[in-house]
C-alpha cells in the first residue's frame, strides 16, 4: 500500500510566497474598503439629503452606486487573505464548510448587488427626483463626468458654468458679478 505524501504539488507556491502575497493583499484590501466607504459617504449618502432638503441642484453620480458591490467582495478578500497568511496555504475551503458558505455568500452578494441593487437604487433615485419636480440639466455637466448628471428644480440654475467652487457649485460671471449656486441645499 502506498503512503500519501505530504509535500506540496509541483505547481503550488511555497507557504512563504503565499504568506507574503496575502500580507500584501490585506492592507491593499483594507485601503480599498476604506476608500469605498469614503466615496459612498461622500457621493451617495449626501445625495439623499440634498433631495430631502430640495436643494436647487442635485448631483447624481450614477457610477457611485456600483461601489456597493465592492463591499462584500472586499470583505471576502480580507478574510481569505488573512487565513492564507495565517495558514500559509491557498484559500480553498472544503465544500459544506462555514468558510465555503461565507465565500459563496460574499461572491453572490457582490454580483447580486451589481446586477440588482445598484440599478434598482439608480432607478428609485431617478424616479424620486422626477417625482420631486427635478429635471436633468446637461449644461452643468463637468467635463469628463459622463456617469453623473445634475438635476435642477429651478430652470434659472441650469446654465453653462464658467467654473466650479466648493462641492461642485457652478459659477458664472454676469455683469461683472460672480454668481454661484449653492448646490448642497443648505
Amino acid at each position: 500500500m502506498k503512503k500519501y505524501q505530504t509535500h506540496r504539488r509541483s505547481g503550488d507556491p511555497s507557504p512563504l510566497k503565499i504568506r507574503l502575497t496575502a500580507l500584501i493583499f490585506i492592507p491593499m484590501s483594507l485601503v480599498a474598503c476604506g476608500l469605498t466607504l469614503y466615496w459612498l459617504n461622500y457621493d451617495i449618502l449626501p445625495l439623499f439629503g440634498r433631495i430631502y432638503r430640495d436643494a436647487p441642484i442635485v448631483e447624481t453620480p450614477y457610477l457611485g452606486f456600483f461601489l456597493l458591490m465592492g463591499l462584500p467582495g472586499l470583505l471576502y478578500l480580507i478574510v481569505a487573505s488573512a487565513l492564507a497568511a495565517w495558514n500559509g496555504k491557498r484559500f480553498d475551503p472544503p465544500q459544506n464548510s462555514k468558510l465555503y458558505r461565507f465565500q459563496s455568500l460574499m461572491l453572490a452578494a457582490s454580483i447580486k448587488t451589481a446586477v440588482f441593487v445598484a440599478p434598482a437604487l439608480i432607478a428609485i433615485t431617478t424616479l424620486t427626483l422626477m417625482w420631486r419636480d427635478y429635471s436633468p440639466c446637461p449644461k452643468l455637466l463637468i467635463s469628463g463626468s459622463a456617469w453623473e448628471l445634475f438635476w435642477v428644480n429651478d430652470d434659472k440654475v441650469c446654465f453653462k458654468p464658467e467654473y466650479y467652487i466648493n462641492d461642485h457649485w457652478p459659477c458664472k460671471k454676469e455683469n461683472g458679478k460672480e454668481i454661484c449656486v449653492q448646490a448642497d441645499g443648505r
